[in-house]
């Protein structure tokens, strides 16, 4: 491989590693405290046994009727 080519190899990765060090961290116990109030704010459809049962009309999962017939 020749010297240019490395180089070039070298210089892409300092790159890669530059824009991952610029990126905005938060440490895991903020992340894991922001997911508990958004699982405890957000209505899940697959845990009837936390939120109880889903209305039909709200769950998205569910096939809306388009109308009364289909031509073909």
């Amino acid at each position: 491989m020749s010297s240019e080519m490395r180089l070039q190899r070298q210089l892409e990765h300092n790159k890669r590693l530059r824009e991952q060090f610029e990126l905005d961290r938060i440490s895991v116990s903020e992340a894991s405290s922001q997911l508990i109030k958004f699982c405890q704010s957000h209505r899940d459809v697959f845990v009837p046994q936390v939120w109880g049962e889903l209305d039909k009309r709200e769950d998205p999962f569910m096939a809306q009727p388009k109308g009364c017939c289909t031509l073909m």
